[in-house]
């Protein structure tokens, strides 16, 4: 893959899904490849999952376990971040969709992009594993939210017991 380029000059084009451990481990294994690489998110941080239960009973804010991915690689001059939620990959045209995120205000309408080589890091949702009734009485703890609501839920409960 490096040092490959297009008849028209251009060089090689990763498009990475997901900001996650996985998208930012490829990121990092591309910074000295003659690569241009694309990250395509839908948020502009990248989430530290293990620490959300300290987020969740306030040992730790929300900005210690998420920082901005164009932080993290801010010195990585071949890597563009994309904030936008995947709607499309189509495998034969080589090229991803995407729209605004969920939670923002409609910024701009789908974007569509191509790759030379695609990697998909896009992460996983919570499971109740078919026992979704289970959600009222065990939160999820995947997101910044799923945090501060349980946070807000502990905070409450000690707040009703005084």
């Amino acid at each position: 893959m490096a040092g490959q380029t297009h008849a028209s000059g251009a060089r090689h084009r990763v498009v990475i899904i997901g900001s996650g451990f996985g998208g930012l481990f490829a990121a990092k294994a591309l910074r000295r490849a003659d690569v241009d690489v694309t990250i395509v998110s839908k948020t502009g941080y990248h989430l530290f999952q293990p620490l959300l239960y300290q987020v969740a009973t306030g040992i730790l804010s929300e900005g210690e376990v998420a920082p901005a991915t164009r932080e993290i690689l801010r010195r990585q001059r071949n890597t563009d971040i994309l904030l936008g939620e995947v709607t499309e990959v189509d495998l034969a045209a080589r090229t991803v969709s995407f729209g605004t995120p969920p939670g923002f205000t409609r910024i701009f309408s789908t974007q569509t992009i191509s790759y030379d080589s695609l990697i998909v890091t896009a992460g996983a949702g919570q499971s109740y594993f078919g026992n979704d009734h289970f959600a009222e009485w065990a939160p999820g703890m995947k997101t910044i939210d799923d945090a501060l609501e349980l946070r807000g839920r502990i905070l409450g409960a000690f707040e009703q017991a005084e």
